[in-house]
């Protein structure tokens, strides 16, 4: 516990929390859905799940997962970090970022790596501080493979607001 604030691996219970705090980045899901997702990763040796706490209230979230790619290796990807809108500038991120990184290490991964809408400037600012190094700017494609046609664009792509 860091000022206040404890961090513990998910449990199939926090998936209303988690669905809630993915709001504020703009990503909506039913909590049934999230579940399932997390019940999916949350036996997975090459992800980790974490959950902030500010005494019992869910103060955040953060995904780590394990990529291994031929021309780098294996290095470690936050592919998600919310920290409740209230609680910011407080140490959350922080903290849960610290334990990413600890994580990398035990895994034997050198190298920690994220990707940031280029509107959420903020957070840019966030992981700069950290240490971070913005190393290139790219396009995002997607495209589904779904046999009906289904194309779950939306999914990839947040609403943003202005207190991103």
């Amino acid at each position: 516990m860091r000022d206040g604030i404890d961090v513990r691996t998910a449990q199939p219970g926090d998936a209303d929390a988690i669905a809630q705090l993915m709001v504020q980045l703009g990503y909506e899901s039913a909590p049934r859905t999230v579940a399932a997702r997390l019940s999916r990763i949350l036996d997975r040796p090459d992800h980790r799940f974490l959950i902030a706490e500010a005494g019992a209230r869910p103060a955040g979230w953060l995904h780590a997962v394990v990529f291994d790619f031929i021309e780098t290796g294996a290095f470690v990807v936050i592919a998600g970090l919310v920290v409740d809108r209230s609680l910011r500038r407080q140490g959350v991120g922080r903290l849960l970022m610290s334990r990413a990184e600890a994580w990398a290490v035990e895994k034997g991964c050198s190298i920690v790596r994220l990707w940031s809408s280029n509107v959420r400037t903020e957070a840019h600012h966030f992981y700069e501080h950290l240490g971070y190094s913005h190393i290139k700017t790219q396009y995002s494609f997607v495209k589904s493979v779904d046999p009906s046609g289904r194309q779950d664009f939306a999914a990839f792509v947040p609403r943003l607001t202005d207190d991103r």
